[in-house]
């Protein structure tokens, strides 16, 4: 009898339909000039070979974390060695707060950020790893749409990540619609709804955005894209772009308005966050945890270094800290003259783990979007010192949440640092109101990095999983707007009201004439 249960109980079990994956080998090309966006993108590869799958990484940084099985990292420093990339961290500081300068120097940045990267695509390692076979590549996306050639010499399915919120070209790749009328672009608005000329600013934001990247397009990716893939031998631009499967998105309903996403697009902000904080190292632990009036972190970032403010700005900060009771960790690259007994520098810090801690006060922070995601998830107001691109809009949201205060790089000085400061620490609105979005934000039905993994295993289990894909993708941007359904039909209408016009003066004639040769 015990036998016979037993049997049945297998049976049963291999009865249920379990979703199982043999451990894929993937590819991650994070290759990128922002080690902020490196920040975002690795988690989910590490936890994909936590998962028993083969992931190797390339990047241009060394690695920040321990090995691990079934990973293996492989750093391109060459990378970074252009001096465009030094130009455009220095020039960041002097032209603070300039959208056209900034939007000029981004613009100046691409044409050498894709010559490296299609030199990287060069590299020996890069080429020793194309002898070998991919079942899926994930790119992580800054201006690079060329690199997802890898997918067709691989003959795989291709994921994006993009550690930011949706713009035209993560639409494009999974045919998403723009929610143009309710879901206000970057500088627009931070409120919604949007006034009438909100709207109408958003119009025409929606109208710029695709041509300008579809120009960076034709002028630098397809170009690069046959120099790397020549057109010969791999599939066209065109096809490797169509062939995404999945776009991950650095975004969440509940910190913008809600728009409508197709299946291959996944919302996954946090995906980066710890489930748990890491143990802090020694010395900061005991400074934290000592800092009974509370402490402060600062940073800056990884495309602006804080050692390379001037003098007189060092000088707010380092006369308004010394002030405070408060403990202060700052990132700090070099030596600090002069520092206060009360501030602790280092050249790198796990900003994650130390917003976790519950005596962190404030984050005087740039607003990068990595940052401003960690700080939202553990509920710690923001003095935000926004610098260049899309740091300007993020504070305007922060703003509009009541979780935060901005002081514009032009316009600090240590009267409006000193009263803003003491503002956001003394006043508990901000921290109580960072709390409760911080408690709306955590709360989904799983973590966002076992989300992200699911959906990748998804793709990998199902061949690409294009059922998934949107018809949107195949259209051309004339097709998708029905422009040609629209010009169809005004032909039509053109042509039968002349055909209408026509018959009509036929008839007036034939009768009005038939009419005149009687009466005669």
């Amino acid at each position: 009898m015990r036998t016979l249960n037993f049997v049945v109980i297998v049976l049963l079990i291999c009865s249920i339909k379990i979703p199982f994956i043999n451990g894929a080998k993937i590819l991650g090309f994070l290759v990128t000039l922002s080690r902020s966006h490196l920040v975002v993108e690795e988690p989910i590869m590490r936890e994909l070979a936590r998962r028993g799958h083969e992931v190797t990484v390339l990047s241009a940084y060394e690695p920040s974390e321990p090995p691990i099985d079934n990973y293996r990292y492989i750093a391109i420093p060459e990378f970074l060695d252009h001096p465009a990339f030094d130009d455009f961290r220095e020039n960041a500081l002097k032209n603070a707060n300039k959208n056209n300068a900034n939007m000029a120097g981004i613009l100046k940045l691409i044409q050498p950020l894709m010559s490296q990267t299609v030199a990287t695509l060069k590299h020996p390692k890069v080429l020793e790893l194309k002898k070998e076979s991919f079942d899926l590549l994930i790119v992580g996306w800054f201006f690079n749409e060329f690199t997802l050639g890898l997918s067709g010499h691989f003959h795989c399915p291709s994921v994006v990540i993009f550690p930011n919120v949706n713009n035209y070209l993560m639409r494009k790749f999974a045919g998403s619609p723009n929610s143009v009328s309710t879901v206000p672009a970057p500088f627009v608005s931070s409120k919604t709804p949007m006034t009438f000329l909100q709207r109408l600013a958003n119009f025409f934001v929606a109208l710029m955005e695709p041509v300008m990247l579809e120009t960076v397009d034709y002028i630098y990716n397809r170009p690069m894209y046959n120099e790397a893939f020549p057109p010969d031998v791999y599939p066209t631009f065109d096809e490797v772009v169509k062939n995404v499967s999945l776009v991950l998105l650095s975004q969440h309903f509940s910190e913008r308005p809600a728009e409508a996403l197709v299946p291959g697009m996944i919302e996954v902000a946090g995906m980066h966050i710890k489930k748990e904080p890491s143990p802090l190292p020694t010395e900061i632990k005991e400074l934290l945890d000592n800092a009974h009036d509370g402490a402060i972190f600062m940073s800056l970032g990884s495309n602006v270094r804080s050692a390379d403010l001037s003098d007189e700005k060092l000088s707010i900060f380092i006369n308004k800290f010394k002030s405070m009771k408060q403990k202060v960790v700052w990132k700090f690259e070099t030596d600090l003259p002069n520092k206060p007994d009360n501030v602790f520098v280092s050249k790198w810090l796990p900003q994650n783990d130390i917003l976790a801690h519950p005596n962190v006060k404030v984050f005087i922070s740039h607003c990068g979007k990595g940052g401003v995601t960690e700080a939202k998830y553990h509920g710690v107001p923001v003095l935000g010192i926004p610098l260049f691109a899309e740091q300007l809009g993020n504070i305007d949201v922060l703003v509009a949440e009541e979780w935060a205060l901005k002081i514009p790089f032009g316009n600090l000085n240590k009267t409006i640092f000193s009263k803003s400061l003491d503002e956001i620490i003394v006043n508990p609105k901000y921290r109580q109101r960072a709390q409760k979005l911080s408690a709306l934000y955590r709360d989904r039905p799983e973590h966002p990095l076992d989300k992200a993994a699911f959906w990748i295993e998804y793709v990998i289990r199902h061949n690409g999983a294009k059922h998934m894909q949107s018809s949107a993708v195949h259209l051309n941007i004339f097709q998708y707007y029905m422009v040609d359904v629209v010009a169809f039909i005004f032909v039509v209408l053109v042509v039968g009201v002349k055909i209408f016009a026509f018959i009509c003066k036929k008839l007036k004639a034939k009768i009005f004439g038939v009419n005149k040769v009687k009466t005669s």
